[in-house]
């Protein structure tokens, strides 16, 4: 079986939600080891509340987490059951923080072999558009529709290239 084409601008917006969802756990992680006080003898109703809340955010994050995991290992055309075991583990403790990078790492070298430029926070739209659309130049995205001197008039680069 011939393993599917990477849907690239599918993978480059589920791949920028990933990367939120990568600071959120980060955020939680933080929250969670300076709370500890917070939950002391002394601590009042407040405490409860800000646990609550905690808990309630970190459950809707693991949620969201599988799901986009789900999404990003099905637009880069990874196998059925590897999705699953991947979504699974998106419910593990530590782990899913671990799986979260490791997806990621992935969703960028699939970007980045098709010719799409990848930063801090992923892959921009228009950035995906310019490498996907034969009509625009790699260079300066210039519309080369209609061009037949093989040359981009506002860049000077070479169409072919």
């Amino acid at each position: 079986m011939r393993p599917r084409t990477p849907n690239y601008r599918k993978l480059a917006r589920y791949q920028r939600w990933l990367l939120w969802q990568v600071f959120g756990n980060v955020a939680l992680y933080v929250a969670m080891m300076l709370l500890p006080p917070a939950f002391s003898a002394r601590a009042g109703p407040a405490a409860s509340t800000i646990l609550i809340a905690t808990s309630g955010s970190w459950a809707v994050l693991i949620l969201a987490m599988a799901v986009t995991v789900v999404l990003v290992l099905h637009a880069e055309g990874n196998h059925v059951l590897m999705i699953i075991l991947c979504a699974l583990c998106a419910f593990a403790p530590c782990a899913n923080f671990v799986l979260l990078v490791l997806v990621n790492n992935s969703a960028t070298r699939t970007l980045r072999r098709a010719g799409i430029l990848v930063g801090f926070m992923g892959a921009s739209a228009a950035e995906v558009e310019r490498a996907l659309n034969p009509d625009l130049c790699k260079g300066c995205s210039y519309n080369l529709t209609g061009n037949v001197s093989g040359i981009c008039p506002e860049c000077g680069r070479p169409t072919w290239a």
